[in-house]
Order: structure tokens, then C-alpha cells, then sequence
């Protein structure tokens, strides 16, 4: 009998990446490109500020969480850049060493563990800076946010985007 997968499991996945990559990719992006890190956070902030209305305070405390989170997750980004290149060299060969390629990829978990455990303690620290009104409309952005992943990674009349086991 033929099951499909769930894809509760890979929306979450899905869901978690984006929020990293927009979270901390723009960031190290930003960082990258010589543009600093107040471009993304300034636009970030910006929208924030539109759709929760954010006081001035709001927004510099904002800032600040931003910027500390920042601080923390830049070493973690580019450990996952240099795993990812190291993976990428691997088997290039020929040869394939299970034992590093197994080592790279504990490191590059435990990366993304940490970078889960900074988006979920900089969530936390921004939520409390709001009133229980914004939170409320913070809310119904993430709500919105997950609708159009949900909608993306199953669309009903393409079905499922996993191939049936």
C-alpha cells in the first residue's frame, strides 16, 4: 500500500529555515556585501514598526536584542558556511570517509541548534517589548507567514511535492 509523507515534519522545517535565513542569512548577507548589518535590521525594524505601530523606545530596544542576537549568531553562520564547504569538497575523489563526513555533520547540527535556540531566545526578548495588543497582531503576521509556506510547499491541485512512497 502506498503512503504519502506527512508534511507536518517538513513545513516545520521549512518554516524554521526560513525564519533563520531571513532572521540571521540577511544578516550575514548584509554583513557580507559591505552594506553592515543596520541595512537589514533597519528594514526589518521598519516593517515591524509599520505593522505593530512600535514606539521610538520599542523600535531602539528592538535594535538592541537585534544586535546582541546578531553578535551571537555570526560565529554560528560562518561555521556553517565553512562545513558547507567542506562538504562540498568531500568525495570529490572518489573516496568517501564516512567518519568526516559524519563529524561535519554533527558540527553543522549543533550549529543549528544553537541558531534555533538565538531565533527563539531573540523572539521571547522582542515579545516582551511588546504590548499585549501588538502581540496579539505579531501573532497574525506569523500566522500569515505560515499560511503562504503551507500553501507553497502543498498546493491542492498539484498535490503533494514529496513522491509517494
Amino acid at each position: 500500500m502506498l503512503r504519502r509523507l506527512s508534511l507536518q515534519p517538513l513545513a516545520v522545517v521549512a518554516a524554521v529555515t526560513l525564519v533563520l535565513t531571513v532572521a540571521f542569512g540577511g544578516v550575514a548577507y548584509a554583513t557580507g556585501r559591505d552594506h553592515g548589518p543596520g541595512r537589514f535590521m533597519g528594514f526589518f525594524l521598519k516593517r515591524m514598526a509599520a505593522e505593530l505601530n512600535l514606539t521610538e523606545e520599542q523600535q531602539n530596544q528592538i535594535r538592541q536584542i537585534l544586535e546582541s542576537e546578531r553578535a551571537a549568531a555570526e560565529p554560528l553562520l560562518k561555521q556553517l558556511k565553512a562545513g558547507q564547504e567542506q562538504l562540498r569538497t568531500l568525495g570529490t575523489d572518489g573516496i568517501f570517509n564516512e567518519l568526516q563526513v559524519r563529524t561535519i555533520a554533527q558540527q553543522q547540527a549543533q550549529a543549528m541548534a544553537e541558531l534555533i535556540v538565538s531565533k527563539e531566545r531573540t523572539k521571547a526578548r522582542i515579545t516582551a517589548v511588546l504590548t499585549p495588543e501588538q502581540r496579539e497582531r505579531a501573532k497574525l503576521m506569523i500566522e500569515r507567514v505560515h499560511r503562504r509556506l503551507d500553501h507553497r510547499w502543498h498546493h491542492p491541485e498539484r498535490g503533494s511535492l514529496l513522491p509517494p512512497i
